[in-house]
């Protein structure tokens, strides 16, 4: 919506490159001492599994939906970041 289809495919390969490397989550606002981990993967399955297993929590816990939270912060930001480089 604020760039064009060429400038869109390209942001958004640098984020989905950016996310499967990226340790989550940064954004913590609650202090759960939650671990980082990577995703290796664009796919949100991927990333809260191998989250879960490392936290040792079920999909109905609190942690992880802060974790859940955080990412979303965290991606938020970087797409800000993009897209102020890119204008």
């Amino acid at each position: 919506m604020v760039t064009d289809v060429d400038t869109s495919k390209k942001l958004v390969g640098e984020l989905f490159d950016w996310y499967k490397t990226h340790e989550f989550p940064q954004y913590q606002p609650e202090n759960l001492n939650l671990v980082y981990t990577v995703a290796g993967s664009t796919l949100c399955e991927d990333s809260v599994g191998i989250f879960m297993e490392e936290q040792g929590v079920a999909y109905g816990d609190h942690e992880r939906k802060a974790r859940c939270a955080g990412v979303t912060a965290d991606v938020l930001r970087k797409t800000v970041e993009l897209l102020n480089e890119t204008v």
